[in-house]
């Protein structure tokens, strides 16, 4: 009772100075967040797979699955499409493979320097990263600028580096986006001027404001490196600025994403150039997603616990990317069942394409459901869209309709559940 109390003076306390400081705002949510998680006994791991007939479809329905729009929806990450879902990826290049990276080594350190350090206000390290990437660029905006257009709506959990690079498009710059980085690689961007943003796991510490178990996903700038310490530097937007990691910490971290990795630069055919010399094979997004896959797949037979996981689900992403459904099905299948933080499917939605293609509709359903009763706050525009595809192959069409009314309510520029609402004739 007491704590209840306490609880209800605190928030109006937090209400009164909400709109005044960002860091009162950010004690709220997390408190409101924790106290629903405790009160609705939210696992700390996303459900295992369906299995058998209960996830199958019903036949009757299956005329009314709609198609998906691989090209549109992957957006610059393109890779040629194969005849049938789930079978063999094409080996067909998107692109000529561009010549290697330079043979020279980089020097034994370096550090860019020129960056305009912003802290992150509450859930926006997507939007106030990439304002401190561009700042190393020369521009002047700060992370509202970005977030404007990257999270209309404040509740939105997740910002994505397609959202990013369409952004970036929009201000002049260009950008590529590719997994499977190294150290190696940092090192070698870095060397030659550019900062990378990588996004990884966060796990936050107990003196973070939040439990020490939780886990997030986080974006920050890699901007040097130290070879006889064997540190990196990023200018991270929850940590601070100058945070230094060992090669072994980012790596670890950034596991979890894949290796993901976005290069900004001012858009231009020279520097254009330069960016695919740089990346090297890994310019070239077959080559680049197939290289992946090897690596989760070794990663799988080595690795142990929450590691094993995010291995499992490495080998499902690229997968899916590579348009073997079945295979993507069964790997994320596996990696659930070893146990996934409860907020992956916050920022990763490549198990909803696999069981989607793959007629597993339940999964999907299962799925975004957990997302979607994981907050107090579902910021979560992609749940509700998957969802919403889900429920329409099971032909709940009005269902569908309200899950792809509320994606486009969490996010006003969410084209695909606009894209729905047209095609069931609820938006001209």
């Amino acid at each position: 009772m007491a704590s209840g109390v306490l609880g209800l003076i605190a928030l109006a306390l937090a209400g009164f100075g909400y709109v005044f400081d960002d860091r009162i705002q950010a004690r709220l949510d997390e408190w409101q967040a924790e106290r629903f998680r405790a009160e609705n006994n939210v696992p700390e791991v996303l459900p295992t797979a369906m299995v058998g007939a209960s996830n199958a479809p019903n036949p009757a329905a299956l005329s009314a699955v709609p198609a998906l729009d691989d090209a549109a929806e992957l957006g610059v990450l393109q890779i040629a499409p194969t005849e049938v879902a789930g079978a063999a990826p094409s080996v067909t290049p998107a692109v000529s493979a561009p010549p290697a990276a330079s043979p020279t080594p980089p020097p034994s350190s370096h550090l860019l320097t020129g960056f305009r350090y912003e802290k992150q206000k509450f859930n926006n390290c997507g939007p106030a990263s990439l304002a401190l990437d561009l700042s190393y660029w020369g521009w002047q905006g700060t992370q509202e600028d970005t977030a404007a257009f990257l999270k209309p709506i404040s509740d939105d959990k997740n910002v994505s580096p397609i959202e990013m690079y369409n952004y970036l498009t929009s201000l002049g710059y260009d950008a590529y986006i590719r997994v499977n980085g190294d150290v190696a690689l940092l090192k070698r961007f870095i060397a030659a001027g550019y900062p990378v943003l990588v996004e990884k796991g966060l796990q936050c510490a107990p003196n973070e404001g939040s439990r020490c178990s939780d886990w997030f996903g986080h974006y920050s700038t890699v901007v040097g490196y130290d070879d006889a310490t064997q540190t990196f530097v990023t200018q991270d937007t929850f940590r601070g600025p100058d945070y230094v990691q060992t090669y072994a910490e980012v790596m670890r971290n950034w596991r979890a994403f894949n290796y993901l990795f976005v290069v900004i630069f001012p858009a231009g055919p020279g520097r254009d150039a330069e960016v695919q010399r740089l990346l090297g094979a890994a310019a070239d997004l077959q080559q680049n997603y197939t290289e992946a896959l090897a690596r989760a797949r070794a990663e799988t037979e080595t690795l142990t616990e929450r590691d094993l996981a995010f291995a499992w689900f490495n080998v499902g992403t690229n997968r899916q990317y590579l348009r073997d459904y079945a295979g993507a099905a069964e790997a994320f299948d596996r990696a659930r069942e070893v146990g996934l933080p409860f907020r992956m499917v916050w920022y990763q939605f490549g198990p909803y394409r696999a069981y989607y293609n793959v007629l597993r509709f339940q999964d999907v359903i299962d799925l975004s459901t957990a997302a979607i009763n994981s907050t107090p706050k579902p910021g979560l525009e992609e749940a509700y869209y998957w969802r919403g595809l889900a429920l329409e192959a099971y032909g709940q069409g009005l269902e569908a309709v309200e899950d792809y009314k509320v994606a486009l309510e969490k996010n006003p520029r969410d084209l695909e559940s606009r894209e729905a609402l047209k095609r069931l004739g609820y938006l001209p």
